[in-house]
């Protein structure tokens, strides 16, 4: 594993440390606290909050007063769906479309209510924070939020259909999905309509039926340009940390400065992981030791 990897690992495990003591805060200040999707026209028309559900709402957020950044920023706005056209966005809950800690405030919310969603760091933009919208580091957001509508998960037939899950559906598959339904369908006409590559199966991406969000897995290989653009993030990466931590910025790390920023995030360098990181042994740590492509001790060139 190189060091940048190494660091990164070891510094998020401590961040999550210093992070444990702040809690996502959900609070109702107006309409209903208590809800409940049970009874009469809860399953068309849902009343609480839950995963998966389609929600529309208007939101203001703001810099919590409990924010440990400056004084001067303190409750300032950072986004408004009231802004401009005023628009309230919807979106499903839970998948994240938005920051962790609004997908989990907003769950067990009901319909009509205003509530206030206290977001830490960890569950927000973190310790790099996200300086193009005014969000510092470690900066805990407040979410002024009125629910107005909630609506159930849109149907997804398509994976009604795949009963074999491998997102291609079978004439087989079709067959028996819709005499199910009891339903007399044409699926030679189906298929002439759907099948645009004539492989014989209906993909997810040729379905014309109700998919609902729920869609395939991302495919695992990766176009160049994605690796491109990966190797790009990465190197973004390790050029933030090596500013981060070479405080005199002579172009290395010395054990010093990185014992420091052990320390700032409240946890401790072991010499173990410094030796590790050093593997020449000359008290520094050099860009390509950084980086992964530095040698061990006496390991051959």
């Amino acid at each position: 594993m190189s060091f940048s990897t190494r660091i990164l690992v070891a510094l998020a495990t401590v961040s999550c440390a210093a992070f444990a003591s702040t809690d996502l805060k959900v609070i109702v200040y107006d309409g209903p606290k208590i809800c409940s999707n049970k009874g009469k026209g809860g399953a068309d028309k849902p009343n609480k909050i839950e995963p998966n559900m389609i929600v529309g709402l208007h939101f203001t957020v703001t810099i919590d007063e409990s924010s440990p950044d400056r004084s001067d920023v303190i409750g300032k706005k950072i986004e408004s769906s009231r802004d401009g056209m005023g628009v309230a966005p919807s979106f499903p809950v839970g998948q994240g479309k938005v920051i962790a800690g609004l997908d989990r405030g907003l769950i067990g919310l009901c319909r009509g209510s205003s509530a206030l969603i206290v977001v830490p760091p960890q569950l927000a933009y973190g310790r790099m924070g996200k300086p193009e919208q005014g969000v510092g580091p470690d900066t805990i957001l407040r979410y002024d939020v009125e629910i107005l509508d909630i609506r159930p998960p849109a149907p997804n037939d398509f994976v009604k259909i795949d009963t074999n899950k491998d997102w291609e559906i079978s004439i087989d598959e079709a067959r028996e999905y819709f005499e199910g339904l009891g339903q007399v369908v044409d699926l030679d006409s189906l298929w002439e309509d759907e099948d645009e590559d004539g492989d014989g199966y209906i993909r997810w991406d040729e379905f014309k039926g109700t998919k609902g969000i729920e869609g395939p897995p991302p495919k695992s290989k990766k176009t160049g340009q994605q690796q491109h653009k990966q190797q790009q993030q990465e190197q973004e990466t390790i050029d933030t940390l090596i500013q981060k931590i070479d405080s005199d910025e002579d172009g290395k790390i010395s054990k010093a400065e990185l014992a420091y920023i052990f320390k700032e995030l409240g946890g401790e360098m072991t010499e173990d992981f410094w030796d590790e990181s050093d593997p020449d042994g000359d008290g520094f740590i050099s860009f390509e030791e950084f980086a992964g492509s530095g040698k061990a001790r006496g390991e051959e060139l």
